[in-house]
C-alpha cells in the first residue's frame, strides 16, 4: 500500500507546483509585457524630457529583458513538467508619460518580490524552490534600482513582505483587462489609498457605513494595526508598505483571508 500512497502524493504535489509556477508564470507575463509596451512608447528622449538619463533607460531596457527570460525559462519548466503554460492576458497599463511609467514599474518589481515570498511556502519541490528564489532575489535587485530613482532607499528594511495568492492577484487586476483563462484566485476589493501626513485615507465600494474596521500596515516582517478612524501610518515605514482592511483588530497572517474586507494597496511614504 505504501507505493501507491506515494504515487499519489507525488501526483498532488506536482498539480500543486504547477500551480504555483503557472501563477508566477502569469505574473511575469505582465511585467515582460508592461515593459515591452512602455519602452516602445517612450524613447531615449523621452526620457530626457522626464529628466532622466540614457543610462536610465539602458536599465529599464535590461529589466524587460530579464522579465522577458524568466518568462521563457517558466513557460519551459512547466511544459518539462507536462503543464500547459498559461498564455499572455491583455492589459491596461497607465502609459501616460515616463514619470508614470517608472512608478509602475516600482510598484511592480516590489509586488513581484512579495509574490515569491508568499508563494515559496507552496513549492514542494526543493528544485523549483531554488528557482524561485533565483527569480526572487532579482526582482528584489530591481526593486531596490526602482526605489532609488525616487529618491529613496533601495533596501528600506531589514526584510520583505510576502503576500497570498488573493492579495497579489488584488493589485494586479488593476493591469489586467481579461485573460483568456480563469486566474483561479478571487481578488479582494479594491482599495484607493494615498498618504495624508502621518494618515491614510482610505475608501473602497460597497462599504459598510457605521461598521468597525482597522487598517493593517503590512512592512518589514511585522504587522502594525490602526483603528480605520485614525488609520496612522507606522512612523517606522520607511519605504514601502501594504495596507488593508480588516473588520478585525487581529494581526493577519498569509492565511487570514475571511477578516480582509479590502486591499491591499501598495502605498511609498516619500509619495503624498
Amino acid at each position: 500500500m505504501a507505493a501507491p500512497l506515494r504515487g499519489h502524493l507525488a501526483k498532488r504535489d506536482k498539480a500543486s507546483d504547477l500551480k504555483t509556477l503557472n501563477f508566477a508564470l502569469t505574473l511575469e507575463h505582465l511585467e515582460s509585457e508592461f515593459y515591452a509596451q512602455g519602452l516602445h512608447k517612450f524613447d531615449a528622449d523621452a526620457f530626457k524630457h522626464a529628466h532622466l538619463d540614457g543610462k536610465i533607460r539602458d536599465r529599464f531596457v535590461h529589466i524587460g529583458a530579464h522579465e522577458s527570460t524568466h518568462v521563457t525559462v517558466l513557460t519551459s519548466i512547466i511544459e518539462s513538467m507536462g503543464g500547459t503554460p498559461v498564455p499572455k492576458c491583455t492589459y491596461k497599463f497607465p502609459l501616460d508619460n515616463v514619470e508614470t511609467f517608472a512608478a509602475v514599474a516600482r510598484a511592480l518589481e516590489n509586488t513581484g518580490v512579495s509574490a515569491y515570498l508568499g508563494a515559496a511556502a507552496g513549492i514542494t519541490s526543493k528544485d523549483l524552490l531554488t528557482a524561485a528564489a533565483s527569480i526572487a532575489t532579482v526582482e528584489g535587485r530591481q526593486s531596490s534600482f526602482l526605489n532609488e530613482i525616487f529618491g529613496e532607499e533601495g533596501a528600506p528594511y531589514a526584510f520583505d513582505t510576502p503576500l497570498n495568492a488573493r492579495e497579489v492577484v488584488t493589485l494586479a487586476i488593476n493591469f489586467i483587462e481579461s485573460c483568456p483563462f480563469d486566474l483561479g484566485v478571487a481578488p479582494f476589493k479594491q482599495l484607493t489609498a494615498s498618504i495624508k501626513g502621518d494618515k491614510v485615507e482610505t475608501s473602497y465600494k460597497d462599504e459598510v457605513v457605521d461598521r468597525q474596521t482597522w487598517c493593517q500596515f503590512l512592512y518589514n516582517n511585522k504587522v502594525v494595526v490602526s483603528v480605520r478612524e485614525e488609520c496612522k501610518l507606522p512612523e517606522t515605514v520607511d519605504g514601502y508598505v501594504y495596507v488593508v482592511i480588516t473588520d478585525t483588530s487581529k494581526p493577519i497572517t498569509l492565511k487570514d483571508e475571511d477578516s480582509i474586507l479590502a486591499g491591499p494597496a501598495l502605498l511609498f511614504r516619500g509619495d503624498h
